[in-house]
């Protein structure tokens, strides 16, 4: 027997997580598959909905809505790709990115102290 964790138990801990998450991004009207699109796009400008998509884990007809939903609040915009254009790439606005950086600040502290109250092992945040 391995101390590794079952697949529900690391379905639990994230579901866990992203209430914190939300907590911290609700006063924005923001979920946490918008907060998502935002931190990916902030560390990866430019990704195309396919490349955001596995950044996010989020099934394409979801990521739509959001990717819509957060270009309406001009949060995001869309570019149709210089060298291949049947690909569209996303990018924050100036309004997404200082939403982003100031929300980064309660949203990290509010992870970590997650991290912290439940003992979570390296391996889950290897990833991040």
């Amino acid at each position: 027997m391995t101390d590794a964790p079952t697949s529900s138990e690391v379905v639990r801990a994230a579901r866990m997580l992203g209430a914190v998450i939300e907590r911290q991004v609700g006063d924005e009207d923001l979920t946490l598959d918008d907060w998502l699109v935002l931190a990916a796009l902030a560390d990866s400008p430019g990704l195309t909905m396919a490349e955001l998509r596995t950044h996010t884990q989020a099934a394409a007809p979801t990521l739509t809505r959001v990717v819509d939903r957060l270009a309406g609040r001009a949060l995001v915009f869309r570019e149709v790709d210089a060298d291949d254009r049947r690909k569209v790439r996303v990018y924050l606005s100036k309004r997404g990115a200082a939403l982003h950086t100031r929300l980064l600040a309660t949203v990290r502290p509010a992870e970590q102290a997650w991290f912290d109250q439940h003992g979570v092992s390296p391996w889950m945040r290897a990833g991040s």
